[in-house]
């Protein structure tokens, strides 16, 4: 059953499908092969079947109801009211008083609620294998990473136990899964969904991000979520996605970065792959131009190297103090490792993210667009093993300027590797953008063979 959200809107419309069909078709694919390791907890089934048939009752609203039936998994660093929210750490788990506000606008609009998905614990990480609660089975490959660290929740949508999901997205979290699975992962701009009811990595940049099969369903799941939120601090009055600008009438204008600047970490194939997915936009038609990418990788090492990480410690380094034996050790050490960083550093690392996007303003008034890919190359379970700080930074290449630098950004495929494992494309605008980074993100998937 296809219950990604355009095909599910035409089967409820038509008749072919209520609601309580869905829910009951998710509810007996949990257990299932590919599911291993994709769920922390699930909702229980009475309470889904409930929330469908009330939906079933509510056919003739359908319009009023912009989500309406259609199924979501939420990554279990937000909270949802009742259930557990653990953060991939069990000594650490809680059960949420309140719903995020986001996903309580979700099951207003009409979505059911089936369960919480894995994650690399604390959300640090971009491989997906940091959790106790074992590895989301990467649907194409099991023996690669789902990418992290919202990797539970693109695999609930790739494997079709989830219309869209709620992931989040600090260094990329939000679109390097989106690359290994052969799903789109759709990153707003800071500011435009609220961050009350999460468990923050960095709550100065932090964003709850939209994992869906294609590129419209993300942004329109986007358009009804994204409202500002009067009782988060970090929500702006003025934030530019509230009045989105009308895409251009002539061509796009893109940039990527210069050849110089491209790594693939060794991987011949996936720069060929790259390579194949900008000849296809310059054949529909678009001006794809080089440009220098070095203003956008120099605050990268701010992130999992640098004063960034000690907000880290600021959401869960109380915690690991009083729990000493908790912790997924890589993870533990990063947190408490962060305390090296004094103020000066933060202060210093902030002056940079300031001077750096003054830098960009002329950059963007001739570009319409950054396009890059998601990941340099692709990473085996035993890769990350092997070496895991190093693969694990690689994997946020391109990835971990975005939010420090106000970014939205769309990870959509663009090919499959030798091995089957999808490989993607991610595109990238300053906010305001959304909707043209959208249908950018529409015209190269209908022009690309999907995994």
């Amino acid at each position: 059953m296809d219950i990604s959200p355009c095909q599910l809107r035409a089967a409820y419309r038509s008749g072919r499908l209520k609601p309580s069909d869905v829910a009951a078709h998710v509810l007996s694919r949990l257990n299932g092969a590919d599911q291993s390791g994709v769920w922390i907890s699930t909702a229980s089934p009475e309470n889904v079947m409930a929330a469908a048939r009330a939906l079933d009752a509510r056919s003739g609203e359908i319009d009023k109801l912009p989500l309406y039936g259609l199924v979501f998994s939420v990554k279990d660093c937000i909270d949802v009211a009742g259930e557990q929210t653990t953060s991939a750490c069990p000594e650490f788990a809680y059960v949420a008083k309140d719903t995020s506000p986001v996903v309580a606008d979700a099951i207003a609009a009409g979505a059911i609620y089936v369960g919480k998905t894995n994650m690399d614990q604390f959300a640090t990480g971009l491989v997906g294998v940091r959790s106790p609660y074992g590895v989301a089975r990467n649907p194409h490959n099991p023996d690669y990473i789902p990418g992290g660290s919202s990797s539970g929740a693109a695999v609930s949508v790739a494997t079709g136990t989830s219309s869209f999901a709620f992931g989040t997205d600090t260094g990329g979290s939000g679109r390097v899964p989106a690359s290994y699975c052969g799903v789109t992962g759709f990153k707003p701009a800071p500011g435009a969904f609220s961050q009350r009811g999460m468990v923050y990595a960095c709550r100065s940049f932090d964003t709850i991000s939209l994992y869906t099969r294609g590129a419209r369903d993300g942004y329109d799941v986007y358009r009804v979520l994204a409202r500002r939120d009067p009782e988060d601090g970090f929500s702006p009055a003025d934030f530019a996605g509230w009045t989105e600008q009308a895409p251009p009438a002539r061509p796009l204008k893109l940039a990527t970065p210069r050849v110089d600047q491209l790594k693939f970490f060794g991987n011949a194939e996936t720069e060929r792959l790259f390579g194949d997915g900008l000849r296809r936009l310059r054949q529909l038609g678009m001006a794809v131009v080089r440009a220098d990418f070095a203003p956008f990788t120099s605050i990268n090492d701010l992130m999992f190297f640098g004063p960034f990480l000690a907000e880290r410690d600021v959401s869960v380094g109380a915690f690991l103090d009083a729990n000493p034996d908790a912790g997924v050790k890589i993870v533990r050490d990063l947190v408490v490792g962060s305390r090296k960083f004094t103020a000066a550093d933060a202060y210093r690392a902030l002056y940079k993210v300031k001077e750096v996007r003054r830098s960009l303003s002329d950059f963007w008034r001739g570009h319409d667009a950054l396009v890059v890919p998601t990941v340099g190359t692709v990473l085996s379970i035993d890769d990350v093993a092997r070496d895991p700080l190093t693969a694990n930074f690689n994997n946020g290449y391109y990835t971990n300027f975005a939010n420090p630098l106000g970014l939205a950004a769309i990870a959509v495929p663009n090919a499959v590797t030798g091995v089957g494992v999808p490989y993607g494309v991610t595109y990238l605008a300053p906010a305001g953008r959304e909707r043209l980074l959208a249908d950018l993100a529409c015209a190269f998937m209908g022009a690309t063979a999907q995994p």
